[in-house]
């Protein structure tokens, strides 16, 4: 099984994030705890959202 190395960021969203790898045709997909109110005015961390 090769192993994967975290490249360049494609996208970032409010709550993920998509990064390329060495393998041209898989990509990694970060969930983050990050969560947000009010337009984005509200922005906090709540641990554990992004498992």
């Amino acid at each position: 099984m090769e192993e994967l190395i975290k490249k360049d960021l494609v996208t970032s969203g409010k709550a993920k994030s998509l990064y390329k790898t060495s393998n041209e045709d898989l990509y990694i997909l970060h969930y983050r705890n990050d969560t947000s109110a009010f337009d984005g005015k509200k922005i906090e961390s709540l641990e554990g959202k992004g498992l």
